[in-house]
């Protein structure tokens, strides 16, 4: 049952007889308050509760700036009927709706049709197999899985994990489209399950061993004539940036101290060394012995093969009386984080090593807290407090039902707890977070209702990267384009505060953001159309551009306040200062508006729509999502 009050977020004031002591009752504050109702008894106490509130349509625009990449004002006005729980409920409860895999194959299926039908090749016809495709294939992928998937939180949430899991394009695989999307629909499949078949999902796709080293492992030993030993990338980062962190953790984040009062480290060389000897034995699924190379670019696509035995040499050289015969999986104990596993095993039952792990690395108590403060920074906000992280690490550790590493249950709680809904929950000035720079890109397209009259929409975003170097996928390093713990100079750093996306901003990408947006919005030029291969022919109807027709009844003088106040409630929740709307609106009206027959003319119509969704766009209310 939701409450309808004729006020919302309503508080009542106490006064007390002894002292005159003010108290607040109401936005979650009900100590020693009853609350009845006649109809349902239960459910008095919601009157005072954040969930007993449909939220007005700039609180609802808010939280959707949270849990999606964009939001149309139906979105909004859904969000604004339904409720927030019950909007939320229905997403987390849909199924992933859209293969980037799938959609990629049928986009190679049509070039190598076309390229046939065209041009028959005299004796190799072109297949999906031998296109050779390119990165950017993905990217039209992604795009269009972005802009016409129904499961919004999803998608936001899968972006969200690609910044903490993260493999990238500037590796080995690049120019591989079909590594980044089989690892993009893992990362969209996985996104409401369990954090445990998320690592092992991670560990044995081939884009992750390729991009942190452990795709053909081998145990120690002598291979092709050299001394090897166990690859320790894989084993640094699933522990320092996938699940535990640097240092021992509180379940509200905060680090815990020895006698000295310095950090507890929560592993050390040896804890590498030791865990480094489990990913060994590891190789493509097609692969015949540890070391064979993929056969094919689409071999990233299938889970990885486990190999206990090097028998590598014997297959390539049988001719030798004596081939060299070693281990793959590293065999006997492996002792980290405190725990032994693996002995007494045969190297055959070695994946039974991998499983147990990621068990140790999955029940470590720094998990909860350690993944739930990246959720909440990439969702809501840079600096939660420890007591947002400790009820979120709670929900990690166990969501109700006896069940630890629930994200279905993690996300729910992150996206609802009071202090992402209400701002005056944290110290406001620091509230928040900064928009990613592809965030702001796909609010714009998503958020003014980019349509593609077919349904298709062929972009591979390059200005977006070009601009503002950021693309899924697309991270220069496995700490990802910006690290959680950045500090940017002046009053973050003065409080002591964070704002890991001011790690991408600078005079470079803040000047390629303004100028996209004038190409996006006053040029009308919104997204990136290639060709799929030569001679095509142009296809306009997937080059979907802005229509802002409907609206040029608001962009004369009389009405420019009801033009901005349309367009603040969708990109920023309302949250431009009234200073800065005066500001605009005097843009607004000195800007030409001819007549012709007492008409206006529409090219003077669009364009102040235009440039009043570009000032919007640049000013800091927009830009600090609080």
């Amino acid at each position: 049952m939701k409450t309808l009050l004729p006020f919302l977020f309503c508080s009542f004031l106490f006064t007390t007889v002894f002292g005159q002591e003010l108290e607040t009752f109401g936005l979650g504050n009900v100590r020693n308050v009853t609350v009845t109702a006649s109809s349902n008894p239960s459910k008095g106490i919601n009157t005072l509760l954040v969930d007993g509130y449909l939220p007005n349509y700039n609180a609802a625009s808010r939280f959707l700036s949270q849990a999606t990449l964009g939001a149309t004002f139906s979105d909004i006005e859904a969000v604004a009927n339904q409720g927030t729980e019950n909007w939320l409920e229905n997403q987390l409860n849909q199924s992933n709706s859209f293969s980037i895999e799938s959609y990629l194959r049928y986009l190679a299926q049509g070039v190598a049709d076309s390229l046939n039908l065209a041009n028959p090749p005299p004796e190799t016809p072109f297949t999906v197999e031998n296109l050779n495709l390119n990165d950017w294939y993905f990217d039209v992928a992604w795009f269009q899985g972005s802009m016409t998937a129904p499961d919004k939180v999803r998608w936001r949430v899968a972006l969200a994990l690609s910044e903490i899991f993260v493999t990238s394009r500037v590796s080995d695989f690049d120019g591989n489209p079909y590594a980044l999307a089989s690892y993009y629909d893992l990362l969209l499949d996985q996104s409401f399950g369990n954090y445990r078949a998320l690592l092992d999902s991670i560990t044995y796709h081939p884009t992750m061993a390729v991009y942190l080293t452990y795709m053909n492992n081998h145990a120690q030993g002598i291979v092709d004539g050299n001394l090897v030993f166990p690859d320790e990338n894989y084993a640094r980062e699933i522990m320092q940036l996938f699940s535990i962190g640097l240092y021992e953790l509180n379940q509200d984040g905060t680090e815990k101290k020895d006698a000295q009062g310095n950090s507890i480290p929560t592993y050390d060389n040896n804890d590498i060394a030791g865990l480094a000897k489990v990913f060994t034995g590891l190789s493509w699924p097609d692969a015949e012995y540890i070391g064979d190379r993929e056969n094919s670019e689409q071999d990233y696509t299938r889970r990885l093969k486990f190999f206990p035995i090097d028998s590598s040499d014997a297959i390539r050289r049988p001719w030798k009386s004596n081939p060299d015969i070693t281990n793959a999986h590293q065999a006997g104990g492996k002792t980290f984080l405190g725990t032994t596993i693996g002995q007494g095993r045969t190297v055959e039952q070695g994946e039974a090593d991998i499983q147990d792990a990621l068990d140790v690395i999955f029940n470590h108590p720094n998990v909860g807290p350690f993944i739930s403060r990246r959720l909440i920074q990439r969702l809501v906000t840079s600096n939660p407090s420890s007591a947002y992280i400790g009820r979120i690490a709670g929900v990690f550790n166990n969501n109700g039902q006896g069940i630890r590493g629930d994200l279905k249950a993690v996300v729910k709680a992150i996206l609802l707890d009071r202090e992402a809904r209400l701002v005056n929950e944290q110290d406001e000035a620091f509230a928040g977070k900064l928009r990613e720079p592809f965030v702001t890109y796909m609010n714009l397209v998503y958020g003014l209702g980019l349509n593609s009259s077919t349904g298709v929409y062929r972009n591979h975003m390059s200005e977006v990267y070009n601009q503002m170097e950021q693309r899924p996928l697309e991270s220069p390093t496995v700490f990802n384009f910006f690290e959680p713990d950045y500090v940017p100079d002046g009053d973050l750093k003065e409080a002591g505060k964070f704002g890991p996306e001011f790690q991408k901003l600078n005079s470079i990408t803040l000047t390629g953001y303004l100028n996209a947006l004038n190409e996006w919005l006053i040029d009308d030029d919104p997204i990136d159309y290639s060709s799929y291969f030569g001679g095509e022919t142009y296809k306009p109807e997937q080059e979907p551009r802005f229509d802002f027709s409907a609206d040029y009844a608001l962009s004369s003088d009389q009405n420019v306040s009801v033009l901005l106040d349309k367009y603040n409630l969708i990109l920023a929740h309302g949250a431009l200062s009234p200073q800065n709307l005066q500001e605009i609106e005097f843009v607004l009206k000195n800007l030409p508006y001819r007549y012709s027959d007492g008409l206006p003319y529409e090219d003077d119509q669009d364009f102040r729509i235009r440039m009043a969704i570009y000032l919007i766009m640049a000013s800091p209310d927009f830009l600090i999502n609080r």
